[in-house]
C-alpha cells in the first residue's frame, strides 16, 4: 500500500488518470489534456503499489481492434455507451480486417480501482454541460454537447494500470507472432538509438509484421507518445521520459520511469464508465432524456398492419450503407439495411426462401444520407412500391410499382426526414412482401440546405406513376417556371418546367435538358404526363411568382381542368370540361407561419392524367456563398 502521507498523494495528482478520453473511429482512444474528475476524499485505499513488469500478447480481428489493444484498452465492442450512442464504436467501419497481434511490455507501478461514487466533476465541466442544455432548440444543445464531450472526452476509465510501457501492432507476416523476447541488456549499438530498434530489440517481434517503405514518427506532446507508422505498423512508448529512450535508449528510460512517477501514464484499461455518469443525477437525466427524445423520431406508418412485426434500429446511431429491396411489378417483396461495421436488419421472409428473386441495391456513399422516401400503398393491403431520395439530390428507382404499368394504389405518401437522416424502418411482413412501412429518423444528422415539405393530394388511385422530383436540379433552389398542358375533354397532358440555380457545377441531362456551367440558371424539363392531344396551353411564372394555390375538377378517374394561383394572379384554367369533384386547395403553413409554395408534383397518368400529389415547400433557399449541398454531423 502506497504511504497515504499527503506529501505522497499529491505525486499522483501529477500524472493524468482522470481525464476524458475521445474514442475515436479510425484512430483509437485519444486522452485529453485536462483532467475531467478528481477524487471526493484522498483516499488511497483505491491505489495500490505495483512494481512490476510483464509481457503481453493480443491478437485482433481488425486494425481498429489492434489499435485499442496497443493503447492496452479492451477491444471497442466490449466498452459502454457513448453519451447519446449506445452503439458505441460498433457503428464504425472495421478497419483493414485480417491477422493482426500486439505485443506490449508493461512496467506496472500503481493499480487504480475506482468507482462512479468516487468521482467529482470539476465546476468547469459541469458549467459547459450546463450552457448546452440552455441552448433554445434541441438541436443546438446536442451541438454544444457534441463540442463539451470533444473538449472533456466521452468515456472515463475507472480500473486501471499507471506506469510505462512500451508496444508494437501490426498485420502479421505469419500465423503469431514469435516466443522468444528480447533481453532488455542487449546492446542497441552505438549512437542508432530509435524508436523501431528499441521496441522490435526489447520485444522481439524484428521481421514480425508486413512493412512499406514510407515511414513517419509524430511526437504527440499532450499524450506523450511517440508513433512510428509503417502504414501497417504501429509502434507506441507511453509513461517515462521520451527524450531519454531516445537520446539514451533502453535503460535509462527504466529508470526514468522508477524515478519520476509524474511522467507515469495509464498503460492498461480494464473498465470505462460514459464521462455524463460522474455527473449529478439531475444532470445526468437531463442530458440522457435530451438524447432519447431528441435524436429518434418516426413517420406515421404507411400501408396494412397485415402479418408479423419488424423492428429496425432504434437504439443507436448507426450509419446506413446500403439498401437491398426484393420486388415485383406490383410489390414490395422484403427489405433489408445494411449499416456502416456490418450490422444487417432483415430481409424478414420473402427473400430468406426465394433468394435469387429480382433486387436492387441503393448504395450509399460516405456522407450520404437517405432524407426522403416515396411509398406507393396497393388498395389490396402491401407496399406496391418505395422510392428513396438521397442528400446528394439522387433519387433510386421506383421499386416495385413500375412507371409503365397501371397499378390501383392509394396516394402516393411522402416520408420526408425533413432535414434528418434515415436510420431504419419498421413495419409489418408476410412470406410474399412487406404490408407496412414506417421510417424512422435520426436528427443528429441536419441536412443545412434541406427545404421542409407538405403534399396535397386529388384525383383516382388509377394509372402510372410518376415523380417530377428527379428533375429538379438543385431542390434547396428549384421553382416552377412554367406549366404546359393539352386538353381535350380530360386534361390530357401536363409538362412542368423547372428553374434551379446551379453554383458551379454540372448536370448529365436527357436531350429534354439544358445544362448551365457556372453561376447561371439550369432549366429542366419533365417529359409529358399523358398523350399530346388536344390544344396546348401554357402559364410562365415572373421572377419572384409563386403558385400558393390549386383549383380545378376530376371525375374520380381523371383529371378535367386545374387552374393554378400564385402570389400575383390566378392564371386562366388549364382544361375545358370540368369533372363533378371539384377541389380547392391552399399552400399550407411552415412552423413559423409562412405561406409554402409548390415545389414540385408527383402522380399518376395514362394516356390523361388521373391524379396528383401536390409537394408544398418553404420559398426556395438563398445561394448567397453556397458552394455545395452540407450535411452537419451533430452525433456524438
Amino acid at each position: 500500500m502506497l504511504d497515504p502521507n499527503p506529501e505522497q498523494f499529491r505525486i499522483f495528482d501529477k500524472f493524468p488518470f482522470l481525464t476524458g478520453v475521445l474514442l475515436d473511429p479510425v484512430t483509437g482512444p485519444f486522452t485529453m489534456s485536462r483532467p475531467v474528475a478528481t477524487l471526493r476524499h484522498s483516499d488511497t485505499e483505491k491505489i495500490t503499489e505495483m512494481n512490476e513488469s510483464a509481457t503481453e500478447d493480443i491478437y485482433s480481428e481488425n486494425e481498429l481492434d489492434a489499435r485499442y489493444a496497443g493503447f492496452g484498452w479492451p477491444s471497442p465492442s466490449r466498452l459502454p455507451s457513448k453519451p447519446g450512442d449506445v452503439s458505441t464504436l460498433g457503428a464504425q467501419s472495421s478497419l483493414g480486417n485480417g491477422n493482426w497481434a500486439s505485443r506490449r511490455f508493461m512496467v506496472q507501478r500503481v493499480s487504480i480501482n475506482l468507482s462512479a461514487e468516487d468521482l467529482r466533476p470539476v465546476d468547469s465541466f459541469v458549467e459547459a454541460v450546463e450552457a448546452a442544455l440552455n441552448q433554445e432548440t434541441n438541436v443546438l444543445q446536442i451541438q454544444d454537447l457534441r463540442r463539451v464531450f470533444a473538449t472533456w472526452g466521452e468515456v472515463i476509465p475507472l480500473n486501471m494500470v499507471a506506469g510505462a510501457s512500451l508496444a508494437t501492432t501490426g498485420a502479421l507476416n505469419g500465423p503469431a507472432l514469435p516466443n522468444s523476447i528480447g533481453s532488455p541488456n542487449r546492446p542497441v549499438g552505438v549512437r542508432s538509438f530509435n524508436l523501431n530498434d528499441i521496441v522490435d530489440q526489447r520485444l522481439g517481434t524484428s521481421g514480425s509484421f508486413i512493412r512499406r517503405v514510407e515511414s513517419r514518427v509524430q511526437v504527440t506532446q499532450v499524450r506523450r507518445h511517440i508513433y512510428v507508422f509503417f502504414l501497417t505498423i504501429l509502434h507506441v512508448q507511453q509513461g517515462g521520459s521520451s527524450e531519454v529512450l531516445l537520446n539514451e535508449g533502453y535503460e535509462a528510460w527504466l529508470n526514468s520511469v522508477a524515478e519520476t512517477p509524474a511522467s507515469w501514464r495509464v498503460i492498461k484499461i480494464f473498465r470505462v464508465i460514459p464521462i455524463t455518469d460522474i455527473l449529478g443525477d439531475k444532470l445526468r437525466t437531463k442530458v440522457e432524456q435530451l438524447f432519447a427524445n431528441s435524436l429518434i423520431y418516426r413517420s406515421p406508418s404507411v400501408g396494412s398492419p397485415h402479418g408479423f412485426g419488424f423492428e429496425g434500429v432504434t437504439n443507436s446511431l448507426r450509419t446506413i450503407e446500403r439498401i437491398t429491396v426484393w420486388f415485383s411489378d406490383s410489390r414490395i417483396r422484403d427489405i433489408s439495411i445494411r449499416y456502416v461495421g456490418g450490422l444487417v436488419t432483415g430481409p424478414y421472409a420473402f427473400a430468406n426462401s426465394n433468394p435469387q428473386s429480382p433486387s436492387d441495391v441503393l448504395v450509399l456513399g460516405s456522407g450520404e444520407y437517405v432524407t426522403d422516401m416515396f411509398v406507393w400503398h396497393h388498395t389490396d393491403g402491401w407496399i406496391a412500391g418505395i422510392q428513396f431520395v438521397k442528400s446528394s439530390m439522387e433519387c433510386s428507382p421506383i421499386y416495385g410499382i413500375r412507371d409503365r404499368q397501371s397499378v390501383t394504389t392509394y396516394p402516393p405518401v411522402l416520408l420526408s426526414g425533413n432535414g434528418n437522416a434515415l436510420l431504419g424502418m419498421s413495419g409489418t411482413f408476410t412470406s410474399d412482401n412487406i404490408c407496412q412501412l414506417k421510417a424512422i429518423w435520426r436528427s443528429d444528422v441536419v441536412m443545412k440546405r434541406q427545404r421542409q415539405t407538405q403534399t396535397s393530394f386529388t384525383g383516382s388511385n388509377y394509372g402510372n406513376v410518376f415523380n417530377d422530383l428527379q428533375y429538379l436540379a438543385d431542390p434547396a433552389t428549384a421553382r416552377i417556371a412554367q406549366i404546359t398542358a393539352r386538353a381535350e375533354g380530360g386534361l390530357a397532358n401536363l409538362r412542368l418546367g423547372h428553374f434551379s440555380n446551379v453554383i458551379n457545377s454540372s448536370l448529365r441531362i436527357q436531350t429534354t435538358y439544358v445544362s448551365v456551367v457556372g453561376r447561371g440558371l439550369y432549366r429542366s424539363e419533365t417529359p409529358p404526363r399523358g398523350w399530346d392531344t388536344g390544344p396546348e396551353s401554357t402559364i410562365t411564372l415572373e421572377d419572384g411568382e409563386y403558385i400558393i394555390g390549386v383549383r380545378g375538377s376530376h371525375n374520380h378517374h381523371w383529371m378535367h381542368q386545374i387552374q393554378f394561383i400564385t402570389n400575383k394572379k390566378e392564371h386562366p384554367p388549364l382544361g375545358t370540361d370540368k369533372g363533378n369533384v371539384l377541389f380547392s386547395i391552399d399552400a399550407p403553413k411552415t412552423i413559423d407561419g409562412k405561406t409554402m409554395i409548390l415545389h414540385y408534383m408527383a402522380g399518376k397518368s395514362e394516356g390523361c392524367v388521373h391524379s396528383i400529389l401536390f409537394v408544398w415547400a418553404e420559398m426556395p433557399l438563398s445561394t448567397k456563398g453556397y458552394q455545395s449541398r452540407m450535411v452537419e454531423h451533430v452525433s456524438l
